[in-house]
């Protein structure tokens, strides 16, 4: 199976896409995976790039996971008018999921609107939820050990990125999504070793920036 994953920071901080893969490869599914994202950017950006429409239209990929502005979350009908338009886009063939980010760690009453505005874009353009924002919120209710934000209380700390990457990972193969599995497997998933050279998020100097894992 390929994959194409568009989206932020919020997909490419601690490289969801290769946790994904790791995940589905460990449950007897290789998966190949492909990410365009930029920081702070919405679905409405990857509408205004070449690489986007290449990609989705001669790719080849047997799915795409969309992921939309998170922090702060521009509302529902930013998000329905450009998933609609890149639904437009999606070759036959092609499977849509969409990767329901989670609400800032002081903002949990944004979580409802956000999970809501994701829900109906699926209904809307006949895709697959990834429910992460859901799954996250209930997780942090019943395990508070597990620290699922980075230090700016907005990115994902590895467990958050590793809980991400289950749910997708759980979609994608049809498992199910019950908090406790997803939780369970994320804490495996945490340990995964990254290629060192690539980059990721870290604090510098009491700031956020991008440095080597290495």
């Amino acid at each position: 199976m390929k994959i194409l994953f568009l989206g932020n920071s919020h997909t490419f901080v601690h490289y969801v896409p290769a946790r994904v893969a790791h995940f589905c490869g460990s449950h007897g599914a290789p998966l190949e995976t492909a990410m365009l994202t930029h920081p702070g950017v919405g679905l409405d950006w990857h509408l205004e790039q070449s690489q986007t429409y290449y990609n989705l239209l001669y790719g080849r990929y047997d799915g795409v996971v969309l992921q939309h502005n998170a922090h702060p979350f521009p509302g529902k009908e930013s998000l329905l008018q450009a998933g609609q338009r890149l639904g437009s886009l999606v070759p036959q063939g092609t499977k849509i999921y969409l990767y329901m980010t989670w609400s800032e760690k002081n903002n949990p009453q944004g979580q409802e609107a956000m999970s809501a505005a994701y829900e109906e874009l699926a209904q809307c353009i006949g895709a697959a939820l990834c429910p992460v924002g859901r799954v996250w919120q209930q997780v942090r209710a019943s395990h508070p050990e597990g620290e699922l934000y980075f230090a700016d209380g907005e990115h994902s700390s590895v467990l958050g990125a590793s809980l991400a990457a289950t749910v997708i990972g759980r979609r994608l193969l049809g498992m199910d999504l019950s908090p406790t599995l997803c939780y369970e497997d994320a804490k495996v998933l945490e340990g995964l070793a990254l290629d060192p050279r690539m980059l990721d998020l870290t604090v510098k100097d009491g700031k956020l920036a991008m440095a080597p894992l290495g």
